[in-house]
């Protein structure tokens, strides 16, 4: 079962700067009160960059700028690889079109329900001369997923060269988050991405992924994840990735991420998720025994077509009654968590993104990312303070979910 959200302050890193200057063919983002841009951070010794969206204030073109940005930086002789779920913004597919005209090798695949569309921004694409509109013989619009109900759902790109935000020269760049290249699920809904530059062993394993993708490797059960055999997933210094779909009744890569964290009363949990059903059982279980341990949790959750939380009514029950704090709020559209505690016996501050809603879908019918940023510790940890910011941007402004309220309207 799919659930759709249609489309959110606290404390700001010294870290977090406001929008990045971008050049005048950029479009113009609305600009939202105190809310966070960008940010810049160190991780595991490569520079790292996040970007988020939030309509509070109208449309915010901020992520689109940026990979706009991204693409326009990219130099003859490099290559750009893309995985696009929806599309209807211009200005991406026209940057695209003008890298390959210039040089750049360009390849891209997008999900299937994209291929009959006319809207102006899917003809460029098919401008390129290495495209690929992915379905499968079940009815799909998966790449890797063979399901009917399954979609290509990631959002990433990598670029063997570009620059930086501040018009320094890179290599081995990779970008990924939640944000979709349309306006309902782009621009006018909260959302977040991570830019990781020279991180070659990271990017070279989200190529690994894209290169599955391209090729529609398929797999029985749709069992693509195994990290035995290295398979789905791609180990790195500023991230690990874990990629969907995962077979059924199999692990839960989520779940078994948020088991790294022992819980205790010092621990902090936050969940900016578009939606949240029964079908990620596991990872109910374990945030339900983040609370029994003592952690503080916080979610952010979406809001579903006929205008309630975006979450099954049993997980919504189960987890207010854990404690867990659960507001709704309209155009979220993030994929993210952060968390504070104890890892191993050191505290950490962690931010894990990607493009996975917590639902069946995501974990064994969708073709799909889940990035485990490296850690962050000591009094400095701006990457998680950015995310912690835009969390409360949404939180802080959302309806309060009681038992007695459901659907939360």
């Amino acid at each position: 079962m799919k659930i759709f959200s249609p489309l959110g302050r606290v404390r700001r890193s010294v870290a977090v700067v406001a929008t990045v200057a971008v050049a005048t063919t950029l479009l113009v983002a609305t600009p939202a009160a105190a809310a966070v841009h960008s940010a810049s951070a160190t991780i595991g010794g490569y520079p790292v960059w996040a970007h988020f969206a939030n309509p509070t204030a109208g449309r915010d073109y901020t992520i689109i700028n940026e990979l706009q940005r991204l693409v326009d930086g990219a130099p003859a002789g490099s290559t750009i690889k893309g995985t696009i779920h929806s599309l209807s913004i211009d200005s991406v597919a026209d940057a695209l079109l003008r890298a390959q005209t210039r040089g750049v090798t360009v390849m891209v695949v997008i999900d299937g329900k994209n291929a009959p569309s006319t809207d102006p921004a899917v003809t460029t694409i098919k401008k390129l001369t290495n495209h690929k509109f992915c379905t499968n013989t079940n009815g799909g619009t998966g790449c890797i997923s063979t399901s009917a109900d399954g979609d290509m759902h990631t959002k990433m790109f990598t670029f063997t060269a570009t620059t930086d935000p501040a018009g320094v020269a890179r290599s081995s760049v990779s970008w990924f988050g939640s944000a979709n290249l349309t306006y309902a699920t782009g621009t006018d809904a909260f959302n977040n991405t991570i830019t990781v530059y020279g991180d070659a062993a990271l990017m070279n394993g989200l190529n690994a992924n894209f290169s599955d993708l391209w090729n529609r490797r398929h797999y029985s059960g749709d069992d693509y994840y195994d990290s035995a055999s290295g398979r789905g997933y791609y180990q790195a210094t500023a991230a690990d990735v874990y990629a969907s779909p995962e077979g059924e009744g199999q692990t839960d890569t989520i779940a078994t991420r948020l088991n790294d964290l022992t819980p205790n009363s010092n621990c902090r949990l936050r969940v900016g998720m578009a939606s949240v059903t029964s079908g990620r059982p596991k990872v109910v279980d374990v945030v339900k025994a983040y609370r029994a341990g003592g952690c503080a949790v916080w979610m952010a959750i979406g809001t579903d077509s006929a205008g309630g939380v975006a979450m099954t009514q049993s997980v919504y029950n189960d987890l207010l009654t854990a404690g867990v704090s659960i507001r709704r709020k309209d155009n979220i559209h993030n994929k993210f968590f952060l968390a504070y505690g104890s890892y191993g016996g050191t505290y950490q501050y962690r931010v894990y993104t990607g493009s996975q809603n917590w639902t069946q879908d995501a974990l064994s019918e969708n073709d799909e990312i889940f990035v485990k940023m490296g850690p962050e510790s000591g009094s400095a940890h701006p990457l998680y303070d950015a995310y912690y910011t835009h969390f409360n941007e949404a939180y802080n402004t959302g309806v309060t979910c009681t038992k007695s309220n459901y659907p939360c309207r």
